[in-house]
Order: C-alpha cells, then structure tokens, then sequence
C-alpha cells in the first residue's frame, strides 16, 4: 500500500557551510522507508544529532499561520560515517499535497548540536507519487453551500410556538444590544480619551484606534451568532436524524437511502430534494490587521466538491417518516476516487473529509446532516 507513497528523490537544503558534507538518502522497503545519513565531517564527531520525520501545513497567504507536526524522531550521537534509520510508513498517515490555500510537506530534517546559536541543519523532502486524483471541476461552494430560499414568514408557522418565542426575544435582544452598542460608539467617538465609556481612541502600545470599526465589528459578531441561533430555531419544523451514527461505509457497496437517514415533519412537504454531497476541507489560519488590532483568523474552505446523489420527492405528509418515499441508493466508490483521505496536522491546520445529506426546500430553511468522517477508511482512498 505504501511502496508508491514515497520517492527516493530528495532535495537537499544546506542551512550552513557545514551541512555539505552531510548527505541524506531514502528509499523505501517493503513499506519501510530507510534512511541514510551519511555525515563526512570528523568536527561534528561526537556532538549530538537529533532526527526527525515531519509533516508541515504551509498556508497560502502573505500573512500566514503555519502548523508542524513531528511523527518520528530519534536522538543519537554521532560516532560513525553512516547513521541508518528505518521508519515503518504503515503506522503514519501522511502525504504531500499542494493544493488551493495550503500546501503541506512531508520532510526530514536533522538537526547537529554543534554550536551555541546556530547549529548544523538539513533538510530532505520526501517527494510522493501516489495521490494522483481526478480534477474537478464543479462549482464547489455551490454544492456543499447551496443558496437557502425559504419564506420566513411560512417557516415561522411551521415550528413550535416555544420556537417562535425564542425567535422573538433573540430579534429583540440583538437589536437592544446593537442600538445600546451604537449609543456607545457616538458617544466615544467624539469625547476625550479620559471620557470615554468603552471604546478607547487608543490601544495598549499607544497606537490610534477607531471606536466606529471597533463597534461595527462588535456588532456584526454579535448578529452573526443571533442568526445562528434563529436558523437552529427556524430548523425546528422537523426533525431530521441518522438512523445510525456509528457505521464504516464500505467502498463499493450500495446503500438505501432509507437506511441512512429519518425524518418528521410538523407540516406538509412539497418539492423536497434530498442530496448526499462530499468533499474535502482545507484548514489554515493567517493573520490580519484592523489598524493596530491583530488577530488571527481560522478557515475551512470546501474542495473538490461532488455529488453523490439527489432525489426529488414531490409531496410527503405530514408526521410521515421518509422512509416511506425514500426510493434511492447511494455508493461511496466515487468519492474514495475523487477525495484526499484526511490529514490533520493540528486541530486548525490539515485537510479533511466532509460528506453531509442535504434535504433542499424552496419555503422552509434547509436541512443538513453532517457524519463524522473518521468512520471512512484511510485505506479507501489509497488505490483505484
């Protein structure tokens, strides 16, 4: 499985004069990737040598946020020409991969203890062969995002009354905070520094600031989550459940729709579309400025989006289970050909798989369900 992960070709990158005369080579065995160093150098004799099989995320960007992960390490001293170090790749899931916002490098690095500040450094990437995948070239974000028409005013006769309730307060509350937020930034706005309630003209290191965009932003996160919270209430006019949440998906075999997926509706349903969709997710950070505010902001953008399958119903009555209008089946086989198997250097940083059952409404918000992508196999993605 493993022998077309990796090449033997390597690119060395000498840090310092000295790291000439240390050369790496690999090659891989029987799923082993074996590694020489070859260290031509009587001074670093003796010094302490520590080596390392890693994984980096390198984000795309002019201000970016990059993640490393070590998945082997060994420390040694050097006492000899040759140091041989094998490695067996079957307990590591890791890839090269350059794609739309992070690229992520699967490297050696050995690093020499023979300085005070500046040590003795090599690097050798691994190069890989085997992640040849088909292109795509669907509009993405359209089908993992489709666009949500829905009538607010149906959806909201549609849900339980406590549902409604919560909505209004939420509208209320969100619209007492902003007014009361935007009192504050008038207010701080034109006064001196010293007269201000709580946006300061400053930051800590002396820096001007702008209580309007300090505001703004305030605002907007606050109604960002508000909305959040009305469209999980708006969600309310049915359920809409796994019938399992534990389960391997094989990778060929066909599965009935009515076998994955559960649902009641509180209403009658007209022109329901039912789609399973799949794609990977990109991860990063990067940082932005906001005159002197820094933060640093996390992303997950869809890739490589298919459809796996869609099935429109016309009509399904009320407190009816799916089950009974479900007719289709849905095989795995294209997205363990089309897809990048997950890999995820950190919690923020990596790429994943992600695979949801879209139910589209034209009058009611839609619904989504997202499974947990560790139940797919990382073999099935390896070779087709």
């Amino acid at each position: 499985m493993f022998e077309n992960f990796f090449s033997t070709n390597t690119k060395n990158e000498f840090k310092e004069k000295k790291s000439k005369k240390i050369k790496i080579t690999n090659k891989v065995v029987n799923k082993k990737l074996e590694c020489l160093v070859d260290i031509n150098d009587r001074e670093l004799y003796w010094k302490t040598a520590k080596f390392r099989l890693v994984s980096e995320v390198k984000v795309i960007d002019s201000s970016p946020v990059d993640s490393r992960k070590v998945l082997f390490k060994k420390k040694f001293t050097v006492d000899s020409w040759i140091e041989k170090i094998i490695i067996d790749l079957s307990k590591y899931k890791n890839f090269s991969y350059k794609w739309n916002q992070i690229n992520i490098n699967l490297f050696i690095e050995l690093v020499v203890d023979d300085s005070i500040f500046f040590d003795t450094k090599i690097t050798s990437k691994i190069q890989e062969s085997v992640f040849i995948k088909p292109k795509v070239l669907s509009p993405w974000k359209s089908i993992i995002e489709p666009k949500d028409n829905f009538n607010l005013i149906d959806n909201m006769w549609a849900i339980p009354f406590d549902a409604m309730a919560l909505i209004f307060w939420l509208s209320i509350f969100g619209a007492f905070i902003i007014m009361i937020n935007t009192i504050v930034w008038f207010h701080d706005q034109f006064v001196w520094e010293a007269q201000t309630f709580f946006y300061s003209h400053y930051q800590s290191d002396w820096d001007s600031s702008s209580p309007l965009f300090n505001s703004l932003a305030w605002s907007w996160a606050l109604w960002a989550w508000i909305w959040f919270m009305i469209k999980t209430q708006l969600r309310r006019y049915m359920t809409f459940v796994f019938r399992q949440t534990k389960f391997v998906w094989d990778k060929v075999k066909e599965y009935r729709l009515r076998n994955i997926v559960t649902w009641k509706s509180r209403v009658d349903l007209k022109n329901v579309e039912i789609r399973i969709v799949a794609c990977n997710m990109e991860k990063g950070q990067y940082v932005r400025w906001s005159w002197s505010n820094r933060r640093t902001v996390s992303f997950t953008e869809p890739i490589r989006a298919i459809s796996l399958h869609k099935e429109k119903i016309d009509f399904i009555p009320k407190n009816t289970d799916i089950s009974d209008y479900l007719k289709g089946s849905v095989s795995f086989e294209r997205m363990y050909k089309v897809l990048y198997p997950e890999q995820m250097i950190s919690s923020t940083h990596g790429i994943s798989v992600h695979w949801e059952v879209q139910l589209i409404h034209d009058k009611f918000i839609d619904q989504e369900l997202i499974w947990d992508a560790t139940f797919f196999k990382y073999e099935h993605f390896l070779k087709w």
